[in-house]
């Protein structure tokens, strides 16, 4: 009985009603997989070896970095996002954001997160405050900030929301209705998406990050859908509905093309690779010089990848 207490107070102290995870090592460079369909998250090493699996409890669509030991998960019929950290597997805090939650962004340790059913984003601090709130256009998803604005592409409108740091609103964009998909190239704004109906997208929109004005599309067809840039400085895209990387210079040219996964949704730079989520076939690809270097299956439906490298 005397063993028994001690368990339990134990317990107590230690907080054993928060969910835990293996530990992930502060020193460890990886590339984690969120896989959606089986509800796991695989920490991939630059081998590409899985270092941890972590099997989650609820049906999370998104995950960040907020700071290197730190992680955040959110789903959109999840009605609160969990903040975790990683070198203890323990969750630190649990934020009230309520069902619809489309996206989590990140800057500076400041957390965005856009809500698709009362069409707002929200602004939080690490501890999970909420700092302010305000209203978009028709379901905010993709968002990205250059330090100065953050900018929101709203799915299932035509308009891209301009807020500023603090989300005061500072200007509405005109854009094509199912656009998703964001990156910073100098002084333009790259803007992919699905496209609609029976008019898949089949470009990246450059658009001037100042004034809002459509200055040009690199074909990239179908539907790319997420960039990234790798470690030569060249802006990779990957086209979902074709299954096809793309490479593109910093000035906008079409250098390779390569198929590559199933039904793939996001791709990230890691080291000297870009590694890619195949959603359909459960396996990530490492490429190099647009060749498949390594290939590794990970739990059902890997959705989305972040990269965390150790400086």
């Amino acid at each position: 009985m005397k063993k028994l207490y001690i368990l339990l107070l134990l317990c107590f102290i230690g907080g054993c009603s928060e969910a835990s995870f293996p530990a992930i090592p502060s020193d460890t460079d990886f590339v984690a997989s969120l896989n959606i369909l089986g509800g796991s998250i695989d920490f991939i090493s630059d081998k590409a070896e899985i270092l941890e699996s972590w099997e989650l409890e609820e049906a999370y669509t998104g995950f960040a970095l907020v700071t290197d030991d730190l992680l955040l998960v959110y789903g959109y019929t999840v009605e609160k996002a969990k903040l975790i950290e990683l070198s203890t597997g323990k969750q630190l805090a649990s934020i009230d954001v309520g069902e619809g939650t489309t996206n989590a962004y990140v800057y500076e340790e400041k957390i965005y997160i856009a809500n698709g059913q009362d069409n707002t984003v929200s602004l939080y601090n690490t501890e999970g405050e909420k700092l302010k709130t305000n209203s978009t256009g028709n379901y905010p998803m993709a968002m990205i900030s250059d330090g100065n604005h953050i900018f929101v592409v709203n799915f299932k409108d035509e308009v891209l929301s301009v807020l500023s740091m603090k989300l005061d609103q500072v200007d509405e964009w005109v854009i094509p209705t199912s656009s998703h998909g964001l990156f910073i190239q100098n002084n333009e704004l790259w803007l992919g998406g699905h496209g609609a109906g029976s008019s898949p997208n089949r470009s990246i929109k450059r658009i001037n990050i100042n004034t809002g004005e459509l200055i040009g599309e690199i074909e990239t067809p179908l539907m790319p859908i997420n960039m990234a840039r790798a470690a030569n400085g060249h802006i990779f895209t990957v086209s979902h509905g074709s299954s096809t990387v793309y490479e593109i210079s910093e000035t906008g040219e079409v250098l390779n093309s390569m198929k590559a996964g199933a039904n793939p949704f996001w791709i990230s730079s890691f080291g000297n690779s870009m590694v890619l989520a195949g959603y359909d076939d459960h396996q990530i690809y490492f490429i190099q010089s647009d060749e498949i270097t390594k290939k590794l299956q990970v739990g059902k439906g890997p959705f989305q990848l972040i990269v965390r490298e150790v400086e």
